[in-house]
């Protein structure tokens, strides 16, 4: 007879959990069932931290219901850190107590709880040196920066970068992933993350609030646009012909409704940086914490049942690299 992998563990959590659409006030700590585990590939994790994104209050209002419906009483969260819990019979790349960061499907429940049941594919080994709350800051941010980059951008040596939004989460990310491989970096940061944009290796800080930036540089190579509407618009004029513009804010109807007229003006191409999870890409990063090249950008971390709290920084657009909440 199988025996229950979930012997031992409780049978309720601690959980932040969506009370309807709108404010951080809709975000409600409640105790909930463990969530459902697939008995052949799904690990239980414990979870010691959850990153948290823009992208999650984009659910929390509702913007985002088309595309991933969530039922009332969802718990947000798609960075995850922790330990393995308890894991399927298919499962054979990690063992109970393994360290684990990755993603967790927007469709399940999510990181903002105790326990969270992941497809074993979204989860990797942390890197060594870093703690949870570190570990948690990293896999949206991390894989959104190094897919644009990397794979659509083929940033390397030589190349000039101009990473927009340099002290928030993936911006953070963008710039020492850059640098990483020898790009010479620009980054548009407000003037009270002047230092933090330096510190994570920015070549040129440009200040957007006191000036333009297309006063500043030209002859980009790669453009990395989390923001959109007019920042989008300006971007193309920086870029020398050949270059490239990634956009990140997918669904930006001031980008899509000037895309083809502005790549031809200025004899550019533009790709779409549109998040999907590609754990594999934690793989390519682990070594890279774990030698001190690339750091974790964790700007605060608060308690579990202060999500709202972190939702109400994140609604002001002015945090400084991620904040994470801290699950134990």
């Amino acid at each position: 007879m199988m025996m229950d992998p979930l012997a031992g563990l409780p049978k309720t959590m601690r959980a932040v959990t969506l009370a309807g659409f709108g404010g951080p006030e809709t975000l409600q700590p409640r105790e909930i069932p463990l969530p459902t585990m697939r008995a052949d590939n799904d690990i239980m994790v414990e979870v010691h931290a959850a990153g948290i994104n823009p992208f999650d209050a984009k659910v929390r209002r509702g913007w985002l219901q088309a595309l991933f419906p969530t039922p009332e009483h969802h718990v947000l969260g798609n960075d995850i850190a922790g330990i393995v819990a308890a894991k399927g019979f298919d499962v054979t790349e990690f063992e109970v107590g393994d360290r684990v960061w990755g993603l967790i499907d927007t469709l399940r429940s999510g990181a903002y709880a105790e326990y969270a049941a992941v497809t074993s594919y979204l989860l990797r080994k942390m890197p060594a040196n870093l703690s949870f709350e570190e570990a948690a800051a990293v896999p949206m941010a991390g894989c959104t920066a190094w897919y644009g980059l990397v794979d659509l951008g083929s940033v390397g040596p030589g190349k000039r970068v101009l990473v927009h939004a340099g002290g928030g989460g993936v911006g953070a990310m963008a710039i020492q992933i850059a640098k990483h491989f020898g790009a010479w970096v620009a980054a548009t940061a407000s003037a009270d993350k002047t230092d933090y944009v330096r510190g994570l290796g920015a070549d040129q800080i440009i200040d957007y609030q006191s000036g333009d930036f297309r006063n500043e540089v030209k002859d980009i190579d790669i453009v990395l646009d989390p923001i959109g509407g007019d920042t989008n618009l300006k971007s193309y004029e920086v870029l020398r012909p050949g270059g490239t513009l990634l956009v990140i804010l997918r669904g930006d109807e001031v980008e899509m409704s000037n895309r083809e007229r502005l790549m031809a003006k200025h004899d550019v191409v533009t790709k779409v940086v549109a998040f999907s999870a590609q754990p594999h890409l934690l793989d390519l990063m682990r070594p890279l914490f774990e030698s001190g090249a690339l750091k974790a950008p964790v700007e605060t971390v608060l308690p579990l049942d202060q999500a709202g709290e972190a939702h109400r920084r994140i609604d002001t657009g002015r945090t400084r690299g991620k904040i994470v909440l801290k699950v134990r």
